[in-house]
Formats: C-alpha cells, structure tokens, sequence
C-alpha cells in the first residue's frame, strides 16, 4: 500500500513539473498581445514668425516623426529627423519646427513605429497652426484666453466654443491642472503629477481644440498646490512635469526659466509672468523686500515694455491685480504700485493685464489707467460673487459662469484698437469693451 502512494506521489510530481516547464517556456511577450502603439496630442506651442514646438506623448517608447506642410493635405511635405521617446520624460517629446514663413498656416502629422518592430506604427490626423507675422508687419489678431481646468468637472466643453471662433491661437493662462484635488490623491510624486496631466490632456474637446489651433502656456499655482510659492517644497518636481507636459521652448541658459514673450507683428507683445517660482511667501509683511515676481523677472518686463513697438501690449499675469486675497497682487501692493508707476511715468500705452484664477469674469479700468481682464474658469466650481465688488472701477463681472476672453486687435481707421469680449461656455458673449 505504502508503495502504491510513494508511485501516485512521483507521478503527480512528474506532472506537475511538465506544466511548471510548460509555462516557463512561455515568453511574457508571447503570453499577452503587445501593447498598441499609441500617441497622445499633438499640441503646438511657442509658435513664433519663423518656427513651432510640437508636443506629443506616445504610450511606450517610439521613434517619432512630424510631418509637415502649407497644404491641408500634405501632398507637398517634408520630415523631422526621427527623434527617440524614451521612459526618462514619461515618452514625451518637443520637436522644433524651424524655417517656417511668417503669417502662414501650416499643417502636421505625427508618424511614430516601435523600434523593435516597425511594422507597428502609427500616424497621428493632420492638425493646423498659424505662425506669427514678422515683427514689422501689421496683421490683425484674434485669441482667446482662459484658465482653470479641474479633472472633476471634464467634459471641457468651453474649448467646443473656444474652437468655434477660430482663434490663431489660445493662451492656457494657468491651472491647467488641478494637482492637489480629485479625482485621486493630491500629486506628490513625478509620477503622480505627469498622471494629471494625462487626465486633463484625455479631454476629447480639449483634443479638438489642440488639432486647430496653437497654445501658449503659462503656469498658476495648481500645478504645484495651493497657493503655491518659491518656498514649496514640491515645486522642482512640478516644474519638470510641467515642462514635460506642454510645447513650452525650454531656456538652454537657464532650464528653470518659464516667463517669456512673444511677438505677433506689430500689433500686439505677448509677456506671459511667473506668478509662482520667484515669489515671497503670501504671509510676508508687505514691503520693498516682498516680490510676486523675483527682482530677474521684474527687471525683464520693465526692460521688455519699453523695448516693444507693438501696439498693444498683453500682461499675463495669472493672478488678479487688485480687490483679492494675499494670493493675488494685493498681498504685493510695493511691487504693483511699482510696476504700474513704471509704466505711467514711461508713458506705455495700451497696457493691458489678462487674469483668471479667481472663477470668475471681470473687466476693470483702474485709475492708473491700466484695464484688466478677468476670465475663467474654463472647468471649475464657479465663483457665485465678484470679490471686486462694485467699485467705480469695475465696468462688468459675470460669476456661476465658464468663461473665456476673446480678443482681437484691428485698425479702425488707420488706428489700431483693441476689442475684447468676454463668452460663456455655450457662446453667447456677455460682454464686449475697446481699447483705447
């Protein structure tokens, strides 16, 4: 008896190992399909009268191409050099397009293969753009603008009324993600932030809006955490995602550097601030020492408005100028009276600050003679008050809205004048000022 279980045991045994042999000699490539290559985006940013930075994501590492042309159809195109995304920037790349003509639309495609196997493949749908026209140049200019995108509150249907108007280009004016709220934990890793991103970037109005159009890109303080400042113990690792995540043209002197502006002829400068990195904490005493800005900064855009010729100059500054929290240019008022007194004593005309942030639309002709613009949120909990209030300043709000500006710069009768609407998420404008 004792022999007849020793020879069922050796058997089951031998069975057991020729299943055991079996599975081992199964590849993990052979066991599950391979993963479809995939390529998130593209989006254009940073698009100048000469050149554009094409952004783009692909799903595992690939060999990426950008076609590219002056005909919707691509009959006539030329290629990038193959460029490797590898798992070191989460597979994402920027690819410079240089050499481009001013004022002209152009049209694109990703083509992207697996290096192992370049039968797989993909091509991306042809997307469009509009370079900026040469410095001496008069063209007129519509863009749109707005800030605030929380994952929670997807779809993003305000980029479906933002595309209808076909703007040459949109400016993401800050929060464009919402790193310390759901769905999920609050980002505190590299690899939890750039999963915001992939979140916010999904967005399918988002995606069509990103086909059509290019984008200039700053950031606010949720791609940190709230009210964030220079003194955030997670913002190296924000910023890099940051950059990693969007078209933004990385500064080889100083990799850190997001403020910047850009020319669209000579009818309007773009300057787009950080609001966050080089600020002194909120809580600071107010005073010739507390900056929003960071002394570099300041001096760039005091140097950088005497300097331009354009005839309007956009300030975007991401957070309100006056009327709000310490978060705002209110807990800074020595460095705002600064800034506003450099630009009255020199005589800078046709200033104009573009704001979101707060939840909510405004435009605001401060006694300095500056006008501010305030939009958003593109997708956020809506703010059901104004906190300007009901100042004499204050020449419209509009709160329990989704929100975006529209601004175009023409000449009327042989002026340029600048007109500026604000439109809710459905279209339907609110309200409309000019400048001057």
């Amino acid at each position: 008896m004792r022999d007849r279980w020793r020879c069922f045991a050796i058997l089951v045994f031998l069975v057991l190992e020729a299943v055991a042999r079996t599975f081992a000699s199964v590849s993990p490539e052979t066991s599950r399909p391979a993963q479809e290559l995939s390529v998130s985006g593209p989006i254009v940013g940073d698009v100048t009268a000469e050149s554009a930075l094409i952004w783009a994501r692909a799903n595992r590492e690939a060999i990426l191409q950008v076609e590219y042309g002056t005909e919707a159809e691509l009959a006539t195109s030329q290629f990038t050099e193959p460029v490797r995304l590898s798992p070191d920037r989460d597979f994402t790349v920027k690819v410079s397009l240089d050499g481009l003509r001013p004022h002209t639309r152009y049209f694109y495609r990703l083509h992207a293969q697996d290096p192992a196997d370049p039968s797989r493949r993909f091509v991306s749908a042809i997307g469009a753009f509009l370079t900026a026209p040469e410095e001496d140049e008069w063209a007129a200019l519509t863009f749109a603008y707005s800030g605030d995108a929380g994952e929670a509150y997807q779809p993003f249907r305000l980029f479906d009324a933002v595309r209808a108007q076909r703007p040459d280009f949109f400016l993401f004016l800050g929060d464009t993600i919402y790193a310390d709220q759901g769905p999920g934990p609050a980002a505190k890793t590299l690899a939890e932030y750039r999963l915001k991103y992939r979140g916010n970037q999904a967005d399918a109005a988002f995606q069509r809006l990103t086909r059509e159009t290019s984008f200039y890109v700053i950031w606010d303080d949720h791609e940190i955490a709230n009210n964030a400042n220079r003194a955030h113990p997670r913002l190296p690792t924000a910023r890099r995602a940051f950059l990693e995540y969007w078209p933004i043209r990385e500064d080889a002197a100083d990799g850190t550097r997001l403020y910047r502006s850009f020319r669209w002829g000579r009818a309007a400068e773009l300057f787009l601030l950080d609001c966050r990195q080089y600020r002194s904490p909120q809580a600071e005493r107010d005073g010739p020492l507390k900056t929003l800005l960071g002394a570099e900064q300041k001096a760039w855009l005091k140097a950088a408005l005497l300097a331009s010729p354009a005839a309007f100059k956009f300030i975007a500054t991401t957070v309100p100028l006056k009327y709000h929290t310490r978060d705002s240019w209110e807990g800074y008022r020595t460095e705002r009276r600064e800034l506003l007194e450099f630009i009255r004593a020199h005589g800078i005309a046709n200033v104009i600050f573009l704001a979101a942030d707060v939840h909510y639309a405004a435009v605001l002709r401060h006694v300095e003679g500056i006008v501010e613009i305030i939009a958003g949120p593109i997708a956020q909990f809506s703010s059901p008050i104004a906190f300007v209030g009901r100042r004499p300043e204050v020449e419209f709000t509009a709160t329990n809205a989704y929100t975006y500006a529209l601004v175009r710069v023409l000449l009327e009768d042989g002026e340029p004048r600048a007109e500026i609407s604000i439109f809710n998420a459905a279209g339907k404008r609110l309200h409309t000022t000019r400048v001057p």
